[in-house]
């Protein structure tokens, strides 16, 4: 476990400094496959768009330092190979904001390699090494993250190399829109954390998705006027967000559901869902009161200390003491947007002692839980990184975009 420091020089760190080291923490590999894509789920191999691999791509490490705190599980220590798309899609998000083409255009080209037949992506893949690719994992989530950096990438950059795979992953998207007007999950579950069933059908869905999706359209939009004429995405993301009112908002806790499956509501409150994620989501659709009212409600129901760190915990009522670093920042940003900058600041506070008293990359949470590992990774150091230059450099660097 990682304590929070009561004295010493991590005990009040300078917030810039920690953001140039953990600027410099993330580990980048060359994306090489030694054979065909092997997906150990299905026990076969698994067809991508591109079916080649240029020389120059690049990944992210997701837990480059596996090992580095003691206590984790067994097997945790193989996740020091492995890359998650989503991860990928923070890490090319940072290096288009901050105009780093080189490395921006090596993680799109990873990005574009891994797009399935059907347009989506898998969960996580084998930098280097035995080909493996989860493709039979598929979270709406991570296609709208993925889609949201590329646009994000052919906005800023200008280059339209991947203009097709935007396309093609807008595509599954918008494919996945139920009747109500709202994202469907994907495919594939896990059973029991071992057994794993490909062919499950997630029609859940989930809000946390919605809203990812919601800033794919915009960002698309935004990058590329035609191809939005043409799928016609401003009707896409309104009638999303009208679907989110409907279907998701709880007026009565002022706060949105964790999602919906069918008829049926699941009213249990996720931070993403109810607070840091959907509070960014309204302040972008120029709703302000609701997102305070939602960060007013995690701020209540979520709080938790973990080991001495004050944060807030992913989900209510499980578990009671994970402080959710990567939740926490976002909601760090979203009090930023809503101009209460002394309260961003106080939310981010805790992750530049966290980043000084733990090292760089940042650890995922300061304890060993189920899904919240004491471990560096990419995730919570990319957030790290996107809403601390907007904190500190004022510029809008994630989810900036708005709408009505």
């Amino acid at each position: 476990m990682l304590q929070r420091p009561t004295e010493g020089p991590c005990l009040h760190p300078d917030a810039r400094h920690w953001l140039d080291k953990a600027a410099q923490s993330l580990v980048f590999r060359p994306y090489v496959r030694t054979g065909p894509m092997y997906d150990q789920h299905r026990q076969a191999a698994v067809p991508v768009v591109a079916g080649r691999l240029p020389p120059g791509a690049q990944a992210v490490l997701s837990y480059p330092y596996p090992e580095r705190f003691a206590g984790a599980d067994a097997g945790f220590g193989e996740l020091g190979n492995r890359s998650f798309v989503y991860d990928d899609a923070l890490a090319l998000l940072w290096a288009s904001e901050r105009g780093d083409v080189l490395l921006a255009r090596a993680l799109a080209e990873t990005l574009s390699a891994l797009q399935l037949p059907d347009g989506a992506w898998g969960f996580s893949f084998a930098v280097f090494g035995d080909g493996f690719y989860n493709a039979g994992y598929v979270r709406a989530g991570t296609v709208a993250w993925a889609v949201y950096a590329l646009a994000r990438y052919q906005h800023l950059s200008g280059d339209r190399q991947f203009a097709n795979t935007l396309e093609r992953g807008l595509l599954w998207l918008i494919g996945q829109t139920n009747a109500q007007g709202l994202v469907r999950a994907g495919r594939g579950r896990w059973i029991d954390g071992k057994l794993f069933d490909p062919d499950y059908d997630a029609r859940f869905a989930a809000t946390e998705h919605q809203i990812d999706a919601w800033f794919a359209y915009v960002a698309a939009t935004a990058a590329d006027p035609e191809l939005s004429t043409r799928l016609e995405l401003p009707k896409a993301r309104a009638r999303l967000a009208a679907a989110m009112d409907t279907h998701l908002w709880r007026p009565d806790e002022e706060r949105y559901a964790q999602g919906k499956d069918g008829d049926k509501q699941d009213d249990h409150s996720a931070l993403d869902a109810a607070g840091s994620w959907a509070a960014l989501y309204d302040a972008a659709r120029d709703r302000p009161g609701r997102a305070q009212s939602a960060l007013t409600w995690v701020q209540r129901e979520h709080a938790t200390v973990s080991q001495g760190w004050p944060g807030l915990r992913p989900y209510v009522p499980d578990p009671p003491d994970t402080w959710f670093v990567e939740g926490s920042l976002a909601v760090a940003l979203a009090w930023w947007r809503l101009g209460d900058r002394e309260a961003a600041l106080e939310a981010f506070a805790p992750t530049v002692q966290l980043a000084c008293a733990g090292g760089v990359p940042l650890v995922y949470a300061p304890d060993w839980h189920t899904d919240f590992p004491l471990s560096p990774a990419a995730a919570p150091t990319l957030w790290f990184l996107l809403v601390g230059r907007e904190l500190y450099d004022h510029k809008p660097a994630v989810w900036s975009q708005t709408a009505p």
